[in-house]
């Protein structure tokens, strides 16, 4: 909603006008500040939410879609394919080679026959045994350039996979190629994916690029330039709906500028006395979130306890969940369920939570801001014996006849999904703190919901697979 300045001042004067100042004057300022809010921005939200039945501001397509990491590599493929149904030809893929400098002039022209066409590919298999998500094929004179996507939004990198991912295309297309990285939001990948020394050797052929806007680069910002030069007003509204999923999934914004923001920075601007409380309550902000995300994870923790002891075949008294809130970096909080009888695995990294394969949810994000759930070993497959090994790979084949969650697996998770709803407890405090409260509702309902689905279907299986496989006692 835009608020124009004039409008606003009438509002916030027709909203202030019941209030006392006599009885403001006895207040201290951050209780003064926060009293005179209170009723405005609750009048607000009513407005908002009347309107809403309407005009229906918050809601997005992506929250029905398959948005996991293969998912969004098809939305990406399908755009950058000239022959796509977005029936936009190569105006999508020339808005992605002018987003990346180290691709941007090598081509005077898109052009394609029917001979040499622009192939667009997912899920490519490489001769090392791995997969690049994305390929594109461009014809280059007459030869081939590749531009190439490593698509990260949630997984973590797995050792030697970048550096694998660029010998292959230097084979095929010696150095005619782009490798783009796409992360949540910009960092590097890791070093034991691909090394220092490699990134200064390749880096005119590698290239990060982030879901969230913030740097000179996003796929955020391609979306937005694919809706200027898109003449189809639905596939122009899909590319919005894209480029507002990147700012709420990835993005460091919590999508609240809208008429409470507006509302508040109004009444800021009228009211500028207010303004050190004001810095007051925003310095205190993240020490209450902080307070009231920890809480909520002790809440969940609880309440999964519970339900399964009642629901849950086989939880025994050794069977244990527990957390830990390890702050705004990422992979640091978790909440995993365990029994003492699965046997645990040897020279598991120091920092990990539990040496016993587990059924996890973990932050992927920085902070609570965004989750992935499952079954998740306690240390990586490369660095396993081989016995433990084994054991891994028939949990793998075990788990995979329930099917209940889309990621393959990986060096960490045996099977594991993200999220799709509630993503981002920062932006959720109040809601989160109201469950707490209440002792649940839909955002308990559906951490809880799942967590305990995935286990009633995991629990049977990590136990005849892992109790097999304990070493029997010598009696």
């Amino acid at each position: 909603m835009t608020w124009s300045a004039a409008k606003g001042d009438r509002r916030v004067s027709e909203l202030l006008r019941p209030f006392d100042e006599a009885h403001q004057a006895t207040q201290s300022p951050c209780a003064r500040f926060l009293s005179e809010l209170r009723p405005l921005v609750d009048s607000v939200r009513k407005n908002e939410s009347q309107r809403d039945s309407h005009l229906a501001s918050r809601f997005n397509a992506f929250n029905y879609l398959r948005v996991d990491e293969l998912g969004l590599s098809r939305i990406i493929a399908d755009l950058l394919d000239p022959t796509a149904e977005h029936g936009q030809g190569t105006r999508f893929l020339k808005a992605m080679l002018d987003a990346l400098p180290e691709a941007r002039g090598q081509f005077a022209s898109l052009r394609a026959t029917v001979a040499r066409p622009i192939r667009v590919e997912t899920e490519r298999r490489i001769t090392t045994g791995g997969r690049i998500d994305i390929t594109v094929d461009i014809p280059l004179g007459s030869r081939w350039f590749c531009l190439a996507f490593e698509n990260k939004p949630y997984a973590a990198d797995q050792a030697g996979q970048l550096k694998a991912y660029l010998d292959y295309l230097v084979e095929q297309y010696e150095r005619r190629f782009l490798l783009v990285y796409l992360p949540p939001d910009h960092c590097e990948p890791d070093e034991d994916s691909l090394p220092h020394e490699d990134r200064q050797r390749w880096r005119r052929h590698f290239s990060v690029m982030p879901y969230a806007a913030g740097g000179d680069r996003s796929v955020e910002d391609w979306f937005a330039a694919c809706r200027e030069v898109c003449d189809a007003e639905r596939v122009s509204w899909f590319l919005r709906e894209a480029q507002l999923f990147c700012q709420r999934q990835f993005g460091e914004s919590t999508m609240t500028i809208d008429a409470e923001t507006c509302l508040v920075r109004e009444y800021l601007s009228k009211k500028p006395k207010h303004l050190r409380a004001a810095l007051a309550v925003h310095d205190a902000w993240r020490l209450v979130r902080t307070d009231v995300c920890k809480r909520f994870l002790e809440h969940v923790r609880q309440t999964v306890e519970n339900r399964l002891r009642e629901e849950v075949t086989g939880s025994d008294s050794d069977f244990h969940v527990q957390i830990r809130y390890g702050g705004d970096k990422r992979y640091s909080i978790f909440l995993w369920i365990t029994r003492d009888s699965w046997p645990p695995y040897h020279d598991v990294p120091g920092w990990v939570v539990d040496t016993r394969t587990a059924i996890m949810l973990e932050n992927h994000r920085r902070g609570p801001s965004g989750w992935c759930w499952g079954v998740r070993s306690p240390k990586p497959s490369d660095q396993m014996t081989e016995p433990e090994k084994k054991r891994r790979n028939e949990l793998v084949v075990a788990l995979k006849h329930h099917g209940l969650l889309p990621g393959r697996p990986d060096n960490w998770w045996l099977q594991w999904g993200w999220l799709s709803r509630y993503q981002n407890w920062y932006e959720l405090v109040p809601d989160l703190n109201d469950e707490c409260e209440a002792g649940g509702g839909p955002i308990t309902k559906r951490y809880v919901d799942g967590l305990v689905d995935i286990a009633a279907h995991a629990i049977p299986v990590i136990n005849d697979v892992e109790m097999a496989s304990r070493p029997r006692s010598k009696e």
